[in-house]
């Protein structure tokens, strides 16, 4: 009699670890998961905030468009270079005014619960304004 119960007492506490991991589990692949989408996205901030920078440096020293556009996409060579967008803005070209270099990127959400938080796809902007020299 004693022995029955033991297994008993014992298969009931298997149960019991196997649901709570599975609970536990299963909010911690989510928080994971948010955490790498998240990083994505951060990242790819980061890219196009680097390469509006670096267009707008080329272009106080050169101002030809092209020339700040493909600096600009270079510096965001990690990025799928066909979904980069680069919006350049003067005034005039004139020694002390403002020049201004937008890059813009769409990032996929891939993770669907955060795609419902966010929406997808998530547009990541840099936009960086430098004197012309």
């Amino acid at each position: 009699m004693k022995d029955t119960m033991r297994i008993g007492v014992l298969r009931d506490n298997r149960a019991q670890a196997l649901v709570e991991m599975a609970l536990v589990l299963t909010l911690l692949l989510l928080l994971l998961s948010g955490i790498v989408e998240f990083g994505r996205v951060f990242s790819a901030q980061l890219i196009v905030s680097h390469a509006a920078r670096e267009g707008a440096r080329v272009g106080v020293i050169n101002p030809d468009d092209t020339i700040i556009e493909a600096r600009a996409k270079s510096a965001a060579s990690a990025l799928d270079i066909a979904k980069v967008t680069v919006a350049i803005s003067a005034p005039s070209r004139k020694r002390g005014e403002q020049l201004t270099v937008q890059v813009e990127y769409p990032v996929a959400i891939i993770m669907p619960f955060v795609g419902s938080i966010l929406p997808n796809p998530y547009t990541v902007r840099g936009v960086t304004k430098m004197r012309i020299e």
